[in-house]
């Protein structure tokens, strides 16, 4: 007998039920899937752990690119790069197994003698990858000047690619004499793709 419907405004189902503030209004997708994640994080459910920078990796056993920096020893092509009096150059080379960028050259120099004391050794246009000489201006340069304690000689080469050849053309100047002998070994300090 109600006219105007006072208890259907009022009803339960109608005003305050599911329809208005239940599923369909407000609905678990927009309230409800929020409360879920916030009830997982407080519960201590946060997925796996972070691993290190370290350790970043594209797929198991797959790193991320990056580099590394190795030293690549120059062999003698004679001698055992040790300068006598009939021998007075050697050419020191290597080949490039990876993709390798030269940073710094090191050289160590052992004299036995008196010539070879006073004897300089040089680098023919410095270091050469491939064809191209790693210098500004062709000339010898003094081997000497890139033992290991010496300080800003840090170079930044071309890029060798995986196969090119890295060389360095030495020679001793003045000639040692006698039984006085010189021995030279090199080796490249440099970034490595890996």
């Amino acid at each position: 007998m109600d006219l105007m419907g006072y208890d259907e405004l009022e009803g339960e189902d109608e005003l305050e039920g599911d329809d208005v503030l239940g599923d369909d209004v407000l609905g678990m997708t927009l309230v409800g899937a929020g409360r879920r994640r916030g009830m997982a994080r407080s519960r201590g459910h946060r997925g796996p752990p972070t691993k290190p920078r370290w350790r970043n990796q594209m797929a198991p056993g797959v790193p991320v690119p990056g580099y590394g920096v190795f030293p690549i020893p120059l062999t003698p092509n004679v001698n055992n790069g040790i300068f006598t009096a009939a021998n007075t150059q050697i050419e020191y080379r290597a080949v490039a197994q990876i993709p390798f960028r030269g940073e710094r050259l090191l050289c160590r120099v052992g004299r036995v003698g008196a010539t070879a004391a006073g004897a300089l050794v040089f680098a023919n246009n410095g270091v050469h990858i491939g064809i191209r000489p790693q210098v500004g201006v062709l000339g010898p340069i003094n081997l000497e000047d890139y033992q290991a304690g010496a300080f800003g000689v840090r170079m930044v080469m071309q890029p060798a690619t995986q196969g090119a050849e890295i060389r360095v053309f030495a020679f001793v100047n003045p000639a040692v004499t006698g039984t006085d002998t010189l021995a030279l070994s090199i080796q490249i300090l440099g970034r490595v793709a890996t």
